[in-house]
C-alpha cells in the first residue's frame, strides 16, 4: 500500500535540451503533472494528448501558465479508436522532424461497465493496452532512430499499477482454446463481477507483459529502453466513475498525482545514478526497480506472455499495415 513517504522522493532532473517528449493523457492527474515536470526541464518540444480539442487547449494553456514553457502542444488522441491513433502518428510524422526521445503512455480508464468500442474490443482492454501497443509499434522507428543517432537510448515508459499482481492469465480462466484478448473482449467473460474485480487489474498486467516482451524482442543493447511504472495509489480523477466510497481507507495514505508523477519521470528519464541498462524491461515502483507479479516469472507466465505478445502484434498488424513493416525491419 502506498504511504506518505514518497513525498521524500525527489523529481529526477535532466537537461532535456533538444529532446521531443510525448505524454498521453495530459489534461488531468498524473499525465498533467508529469507534463509539467517535463516542461520545467525545457525540452525542444513537449507533445501532450487529450481526448478532445477543448481538453487539449485547456491542458496546453495550464502547462504554459504554470511552467512558463511555451514549446508545448496538445493533440487530440482518442484511445477507444484505432483510427485516432493512426491519425496521431500521421500528424507526428507530418509536423515534426521525426525525433522522439521519450514516449510516456499514461492515459487509461477504469470502468465497471462492459462497453465495446467501434473497433470491437472491450473499452478497458483497448484504451489501456491495445491502442497504446499500436501507438508504440508505429512510433518504434522514431524512437530507435533517435536513440541510435544520438548514441543514448530513447525511452518508452508504460504506466501500470501494483494491482496487476492480483490477477493472472493462467489456465484456470484462459485455456488455449480461445485467445486471451479475445476472451477479455467477450461479453460472456466480462460479467459485472469480472469487470469490478478483475478488468482494470488485467489491463495493468497486460501493460507489464507488453513492456517486458517488447524489450525482449529488441536487440541486445538496443537504442530503446522499455519499462513499466507504478505511480502508486493516487488521489486522481481516474476512479471518478467507480468511486462509491470504497477507497476511503486507502485515501488516508494515498499519494497526490504530483507525487505519483515523480515515478513516471523516473521511468522516463532516470535512474539518478546514470546507469540505464537495469531499466530495460523493468518494473519501476517506489523509486526503484522491483520484481513484478511472481506468476509472470513462472513457466506458465512466460508461455502466456508470448501468447499476449503474439495476439497483440496480430491485432495491431491488421489495424495498420505499417506495423508489418516495423516487424520485418526490426525482426520482432
Amino acid at each position: 500500500m502506498a504511504s506518505k513517504q514518497p513525498r521524500d522522493y525527489p523529481v529526477i532532473q535532466k537537461d532535456l535540451t533538444g529532446q521531443t517528449i510525448i505524454v498521453t493523457g495530459c489534461n488531468v492527474g498524473l499525465g498533467l503533472e508529469a507534463a509539467k515536470h517535463f516542461a520545467r526541464m525545457r525540452p525542444h518540444k513537449l507533445i501532450g494528448t487529450c481526448r478532445s480539442e477543448d481538453k487539449c487547449a485547456q491542458a496546453e494553456q495550464e502547462i504554459k501558465k504554470e511552467t512558463g514553457f511555451d514549446d508545448v502542444v496538445c493533440w487530440p488522441l482518442e484511445l477507444t479508436s484505432f483510427a485516432s491513433v493512426k491519425a496521431f502518428v500521421d500528424r507526428f510524422e507530418r509536423e515534426t522532424d521525426g525525433r522522439l526521445d521519450v514516449l510516456l503512455l499514461n492515459a487509461g480508464i477504469v470502468t465497471f461497465d462492459y462497453i465495446l468500442t467501434a473497433d470491437g474490443h472491450e473499452s478497458t482492454v483497448q484504451v489501456n493496452h491495445l491502442s497504446g501497443a499500436l501507438l508504440s509499434y508505429l512510433l518504434l522507428p522514431a524512437l530507435l532512430r533517435t536513440g541510435e543517432k544520438l548514441g543514448k537510448p530513447s525511452r518508452l515508459a508504460i504506466v501500470t499499477s501494483y494491482v496487476h499482481d492480483e490477477v493472472d492469465f493462467g489456465s484456470a480462466n484462459f485455456s488455449t482454446d480461445m485467445g486471451i484478448i479475445e476472451k477479455l473482449d467477450s461479453k460472456e467473460f466480462s460479467t459485472k463481477e469480472n469487470m469490478v474485480a478483475r478488468r482494470y487489474r488485467e489491463s495493468k498486467l497486460l501493460n507489464v507483459i507488453f513492456a517486458r516482451k517488447l524489450q525482449s524482442h529488441l536487440a541486445s543493447g538496443s537504442p530503446l529502453i522499455v519499462n513499466s511504472v507504478d505511480p502508486g495509489f493516487c488521489v486522481s480523477r481516474l476512479r471518478r466513475t467507480i468511486d462509491n466510497g470504497q477507497f476511503e481507507e486507502l485515501l488516508q495514505t494515498a499519494r497526490t498525482t504530483e507525487e505519483g508523477s515523480r515515478q513516471l519521470i523516473l521511468a522516463a528519464i532516470g535512474p539518478r545514478n546514470g546507469s540505464e541498462d537495469p531499466m530495460r524491461g523493468a518494473y519501476v515502483k517506489d523509486n526503484e526497480i522491483r520484481e513484478p507479479h511472481s506468476w509472470s516469472s513462472s513457466d506458465e507466465g512466460r508461455e502466456v506472455e508470448e501468447r499476449v505478445w503474439t495476439e497483440t502484434l496480430r491485432i495491431a498488424s491488421e489495424v495498420d499495415k505499417r506495423v508489418e513493416a516495423v516487424v520485418i525491419e526490426l525482426k520482432l
